[in-house]
């Protein structure tokens, strides 16, 4: 298992990441079930699509940063990036912005997500990922932004088509939303990005040369094998989340 240390220089070096799914209620039981299925580097909760409670997601951080994992969330809607900080101090070590398509979005999450000087996250992670271990300010903030990783997930047109802009503002991670792109593709077209492999290619065509990375969500191994060969590297494996039960 590798943790939070290595993590982000892991993605940006291109090896091969692969988080799981949990929900925000998960025990710690129901996480260590859910790590014994995989070579998993992080787990990731949602509040988007999913019931969602602060003291829940503290526990769930809690457990999991105990086992030296990382927890990435994907917050309710777009247009709460100013509250990204505050989500942070309840455990997360990476974010994600669902439907990000402005690139207003993009440089507001990158404030919110990173401390002084390079951001303007405020100061007061009392249940922060690791700030037992550096209670520091300068030092956890230093090491914060350093270590997090904040993702944009792009799930229209114009999200795909700004890809390379959104890394050069800050992004770490552009993460795939291929139904909601479903709809805005069946809503143009006429545009030259005619299938979702097209988009995925434009995009990781994009990122050549930055250090920001497309993740994917899959939810079968021949999915994934699929992806990995058309150059993608980093997974986010939803398909025990939505198997049907046993």
């Amino acid at each position: 298992m590798h943790g939070l240390e290595t993590l982000k220089q892991r993605i940006q070096s291109g090896e091969k990441v692969v988080g799981c799914s949990v929900r925000t209620w998960s025990t710690a039981s129901d996480i260590e079930e859910a790590l014994a299925r995989g070579d998993y580097s992080f787990i990731a909760v949602d509040a988007q699509h999913s019931p969602f409670d602060e003291h829940q997601l503290v526990k769930v951080c809690q457990i999991a940063n105990g086992m030296g994992v990382p927890v990435q969330l994907r917050i309710k809607h777009t247009r709460l990036t100013y509250l990204i900080g505050n989500m942070l101090d309840l455990g997360p070590s990476m974010i994600e912005v669902p439907q990000t398509e402005k690139l207003e979005t993009v440089q507001e999450a990158v404030d919110y997500f990173n401390y002084p000087p390079r951001g303007r996250r405020s100061w007061g992670p009392s249940c922060g990922a690791e700030i037992n271990k550096r209670p520091d300010r300068l030092e956890y903030a230093q090491w914060w932004n350093d270590h997090a990783v904040l993702w944009m997930q792009l799930e229209t047109l114009l999200g795909v088509t700004r890809a390379a802009q959104m890394a050069a503002i800050g992004a770490d991670v552009l993460s795939w939303g291929p139904n909601d792109l479903a709809f805005d593709r069946e809503a143009n077209p006429d545009h030259k990005l005619k299938t979702d492999d097209d988009c995925i290619h434009h995009v990781l065509q994009q990122l050549q040369g930055t250090k920001t990375k497309l993740c994917l969500r899959t939810y079968s191994q021949e999915q994934m094998d699929r992806y990995s060969e058309m150059g993608a590297s980093m997974f986010l494996d939803e398909q025990h989340l939505f198997a049907a039960p046993s």
